[in-house]
């Protein structure tokens, strides 16, 4: 008999969840020996692989990025979530120093692009010092629109185009 990897085992999860889960808001989280977790939700599943943290039967992929709204610079409700727990971590590690680099999409002028970017750093800085986070390991900085994730055609429309480069308007949490 073939041994099944751990994602045979989360997918086979999502099937049968799935198909028992009702379109109500329940959730459920299934670890398995790979440390592979399925969360399925509203009838929906996924599967996320081992890269993975659980707080509040919440999964994130990658706690240190936080995403932000078109030319906006305020935390929404999902990513201070995500960073009271990245504060709680953050808290217990000594001596280490963290880095927050802001950063915006290329719509508009690279000048206004540097100061919004800058403007999503310091926020993110400032909510994970009211969390407990001393604000001396703490660095921020922008590279505004230098540093894209995307590559999205020119000839998108404007609101396409705004919500193909929503993975550009980012801040990254780095620990040294």
């Amino acid at each position: 008999m073939t041994p099944f990897s751990s994602k045979t085992v989360a997918l086979a999860a999502v099937i049968a969840l799935g198909s028992l889960m009702s379109s109500s808001a329940h959730a459920a989280i299934l670890h398995t020996a790979g440390g592979a977790a399925v969360m399925t939700k509203d009838g929906s599943a996924v599967l996320v692989d081992e890269n993975f943290d659980i707080c509040d039967g919440r999964i994130y992929a990658d706690e240190n990025v936080v995403f932000f709204d078109f030319n906006k610079s305020g935390l929404t409700k999902q990513y201070k979530d995500q960073l009271r727990h990245l504060a709680s971590n953050l808290r217990a590690g000594n001596g280490k120093t963290i880095s927050i680099v802001g950063y915006a999409d290329r719509i508009g002028n690279a000048a206004n692009n540097e100061k919004l970017a800058l403007n999503r750093a310091k926020n993110v800085r400032d909510f994970l010092v009211a969390k407990g986070v001393k604000a001396k390991k703490i660095e921020v900085r922008s590279l505004g629109d230098s540093s894209p994730q995307t590559d999205c055609p020119a000839d998108l429309s404007r609101a396409s185009m705004i919500s193909c480069l929503s993975a550009d308007r980012r801040v990254e949490v780095e620990v040294k």
